[in-house]
């Protein structure tokens, strides 16, 4: 199975740096597969510790797959890490091993802690359209203009029918990012 998480790494400065990951579950253990070109790649290795921030809301996807946010945040509990203010749950891990591919990594993380924050709201089928368009969105390079001015529109109609002010704002972030693309 894998979860579709914000998560946080520290920066030399001790800041924290967020990026949307797919949280892998093997058995007792989680792992992550950063880009090797990637700054989550680059900062797991000078610190292996890891927050994955477990959200219902699709606009930090966006905001930290496109951009570089500043969230609100507090300290985690039993790392020196970060945790989303608006939270439904977080793990805080630790790599415990690095297996080293050609363009990516696997981290293999053990569970530190793993808190619980406000309850999830639910999911609606506009957020998981619009993660399908953001994910997609990542790897520009393998689709035309038309896919997704196609996907985008789809995105619109069910965030008429089913989202609300946050999805609108997703959609917009995409599409501003997707002009700048294939401009």
């Amino acid at each position: 199975m894998i979860y579709e998480v914000i998560l946080s790494t520290l920066r030399p400065d001790g800041s924290p740096h967020w990026a949307p990951m797919g949280l892998r579950e093997e058995g007792s253990f989680y792992v992550l597969r950063p880009f090797k070109t990637s700054h989550t790649y680059k900062f797991l290795l000078k610190h292996p510790y890891a927050v994955a921030n477990i959200i219902d809301d699709i606009l930090p996807f966006c905001m930290s797959a496109l951009g570089d946010p500043s969230f609100d945040c507090i300290a985690a509990r039993h790392i020196k890490g970060f945790v989303y203010v608006d939270v439904c749950a977080w793990m805080e891990l630790e790599a415990i091993e690095e297996k080293s591919g050609e363009e990516a990594s696997n981290f293999i993380c053990s569970l530190v802690y793993r808190g619980m924050g406000r309850p999830f709201r639910g999911y609606n089928r506009a957020r998981g359209l619009i993660m399908e368009l953001l994910i997609a969105a990542t790897r520009y390079q393998f689709y035309t203009e038309g896919f997704f001015e196609k996907l985008i529109s789809e995105a619109k109609v069910l965030t008429e029918k089913t989202g609300g002010e946050g999805e609108r704002k997703a959609i917009c972030i995409i599409e501003e990012y997707l002009k700048g693309v294939f401009s």
